[in-house]
């Protein structure tokens, strides 16, 4: 009964003043209560401790301390800035200017001007004289033999053999002569086809082998052509 009398006798609103107090702030309503009833804490809280740092303050302002005097920083020096202004001429020459001396498409007129000059120049210039004699006629059917057989001209050449055939008696005709080396031109084309094809078989065909046999082969053909040449001829002159 005390207790209630307590609780009448602090009236209504100082029991709502301090209700807040009995809820903790780790549920809503502590959370709602204390926004509601504590509104000016933290406000309370920080004029404690400006009041409490003041009283500091004064204490040592009456010990004789004083605070060191707040200067200013110096301000910064600006220098100006020096900007080089080239100095130029008062007249300026034009006619030797450098813009006269920039290089520049030629007129169609001074193109051909060289040109002419040029071509006048090397006909005109000393010919240099050759460095090796000059070929004459028999040199030159030489390099014709040479052309005429890829390079490996016969012992005896077709018309050489007509002509052995024809001044030698006693031994036979000069169209059994041509017959006979017709055959054996084309033999040898045969044994330079067969070797490729063995070589082939083996798996040993080279394509240096190649060209070479073939060159050869053509060299075969040729002969075989002047000497069917040279039987329709002998053929015609004994009709």
């Amino acid at each position: 009964m005390d207790s209630e009398g307590d609780a009448t006798a602090a009236g209504p609103s100082g029991g709502l003043d301090t209700a807040w107090k009995n809820f903790g702030r780790d549920n809503p309503a502590g959370k709602a209560l204390f926004k509601l009833y504590n509104k000016d804490a933290a406000k309370q809280v920080g004029n404690s401790y400006h009041t409490r740092n003041k009283q500091v303050y004064d204490r040592k302002l009456a010990s004789g301390w004083t605070p060191a005097p707040v200067t200013e920083p110096p301000k910064p020096t600006v220098e100006k800035p020096q900007v080089e202004v080239p100095k130029f001429p008062k007249r300026i020459q034009y006619d030797t200017a450098r813009v006269n001396f920039i290089p520049r498409r030629r007129p169609l007129e001074v193109i051909r001007r060289d040109i002419d000059a040029e071509y006048e120049r090397m006909r005109t210039a000393p010919q240099a004289p050759p460095n090796r004699p000059v070929l004459d006629e028999k040199e030159k059917a030489r390099l014709a033999e040479l052309m005429r057989f890829r390079g490996k001209v016969p012992t005896v050449t077709p018309e050489q053999l007509a002509a052995q055939l024809k001044a030698g008696p006693g031994r036979k005709s000069e169209r059994e002569q041509l017959e006979e080396m017709f055959e054996a031109i084309v033999r040898e084309i045969d044994e330079r086809r067969e070797f490729l094809q063995a070589l082939e078989a083996a798996g040993r065909l080279r394509q240096d082998t190649v060209n070479m046999i073939r060159g050869e082969i053509q060299g075969r053909v040729a002969e075989l052509q002047r000497v069917d040449t040279l039987l329709q001829q002998y053929a015609a002159e004994k009709k």
